[in-house]
C-alpha cells in the first residue's frame, strides 16, 4: 500500500509527477499516481477547486509548497554579486512559441543595453534543463528579473525571489492575469 495516492486526470503528464515528488523530497516509490481506478492508500490527494487556473484558490498550498522546496534546496548563491540576473523565458519548443520574439538579436541587444546584468535564456528546447526540476527552480530563485510571454512558462515565478521583477508579455486580449497573482 502506498503512503500517498494522488489522483491526476491527465495521462500525458504522468512522467513529470515522479520528478516533481523528488523535488519535494518525497520518495516517489511511496507515491502512486492514479487516474480513475480504485486504490487503497493512507491518504489520497485530489487537487482543489476543480483544477482552477487561479493560484489564489490554492494560495496556502502554493506557499507551503514554495517554502518546503526553498528549505530543501537551500539558499541560492549568486556567482557574481555585482551583476543583476535577468532570466528570459524562451518558449522555442512550444505550441505558443516565442523564439521569434526572444531571438539572438533580442538577447544581444538586451545584454548590450544592460551591461551590468547577466542576461540568461531559459529555453524550453533545453532538454537537460526541462528534465531537471531542481535546475528550473534554482534558475528562478536566482533571478532578479524574469521576462517572458504569458503562458505556463511563467508558472515557476512561484519560486522567484521576494522583491524580484517580472515582465510578462501579454500575447492576446484573452490572456488572464493569473501570473500576477503569484
Amino acid at each position: 500500500m502506498p503512503h500517498f495516492a494522488i489522483r491526476i486526470g491527465c495521462d500525458e503528464v504522468k512522467e513529470f509527477h515522479p520528478r516533481f515528488f523528488d523535488l519535494l523530497g518525497l520518495n516517489s516509490s511511496n507515491v502512486k499516481l492514479i487516474g480513475s481506478e480504485t486504490v487503497f492508500a493512507k491518504e489520497v490527494i485530489v487537487p482543489t477547486e476543480g483544477f482552477s487556473h487561479s493560484p489564489l484558490y490554492n494560495y496556502w498550498n502554493l506557499m507551503s509548497l514554495r517554502s518546503h522546496i526553498e528549505t530543501r534546496l537551500g539558499p541560492t548563491i549568486h556567482l557574481d554579486t555585482n551583476k543583476t540576473t535577468v532570466l528570459v523565458i524562451v518558449r522555442d519548443a512550444s505550441r505558443r512559441g516565442d523564439g521569434h520574439v526572444y531571438d539572438q538579436r533580442f538577447m544581444k541587444e538586451l545584454s548590450a543595453g544592460l551591461p551590468n546584468h547577466d542576461v540568461t535564456p531559459f529555453r524550453s528546447s533545453d532538454t537537460a534543463l526541462m528534465t531537471c526540476l531542481d535546475c528550473q527552480v534554482r534558475a528562478f530563485m536566482a533571478a532578479d528579473v524574469i521576462i517572458g510571454s504569458h503562458g505556463a512558462g511563467l508558472s515557476n515565478i512561484l519560486f522567484a525571489r521576494s522583491g524580484g521583477t517580472v515582465l510578462e508579455r501579454i500575447v492576446s486580449t484573452g490572456d488572464s492575469g493569473i501570473y500576477a497573482e503569484l
